[in-house]
């Protein structure tokens, strides 16, 4: 099998068809609706928060079985219906068009795999292991919550600021790319985790 290609998606406004709206597709809902995606749901029935998501218009319930056309304007398609007769067919006719798919826990029919993540505000740390042990994935992600801290949020926040802020001053490239470096360094976030602790510590209670 060939190595699997990393990237993180853009899909604010693009069109995302989720096939199923039972538990296994609540399950990968919040993150199309987090990055901003126009999410189709195709089902006959649907979960509670599905029709309430579909009633205030996060999102669009077409209240029926898939047809082929559902693909339409699709950038990305998850079948997430736990029936393997209709995940296939969602798989091929999504195949037949180049549009990628995800059929939940069945890797062939899988053009991608939703890795374990780890998400600290806008750093993001995914793993994957090419779907053979998600299992290993999973424990990964836990280890490294553990040593990415909360705080990593709110410094990258400040090293954006900062960022942002050199790009907008007459800096020479070398002097900004160096700088930019040296304070994405392991020792300027000890430190900066350090003021925020004494910031905290100092703040009275009751």
């Amino acid at each position: 099998m060939a190595a699997l290609f990393p990237a993180f998606l853009k899909l604010q406004g693009r069109t995302c068809l989720l096939v199923g709206a039972g538990a296994i597709a609540e399950q990968k809902l919040g993150g199309l609706l987090e990055a901003g995606a126009s999410v189709l749901i195709v089902a006959p029935h649907a979960s509670s928060m599905v029709v309430e998501h579909a009633r205030t218009g996060l999102l669009q319930w077409r209240q029926r079985e898939f047809i082929a056309a559902d693909l339409d304007g699709a950038t990305l398609v998850i079948a997430a219906t736990g029936n393997p007769q209709v995940n296939e067919d969602v798989f091929r006719e999504a195949e037949q068009r180049g549009i990628l798919c995800n059929a939940v826990d069945e890797p062939e029919r899988c053009h991608f795999y939703y890795p374990a993540v780890v998400r600290r505000g806008d750093l993001q740390i995914a793993i994957s292991t090419n779907g053979k042990s998600p299992a290993l994935a999973q424990r990964l992600r836990v280890e490294l919550e553990a040593l990415f801290d909360s705080t990593y949020a709110d410094w990258l926040q400040w090293l954006g600021q900062v960022r942002d802020l050199y790009f907008r001053t007459h800096v020479a490239r070398e002097q900004r790319v160096r700088t930019l470096h040296q304070i994405a360094s392991r020792p300027v976030f000890e430190r900066f985790r350090n003021s925020r602790r004494s910031a905290t510590s100092e703040v009275p209670h009751g």
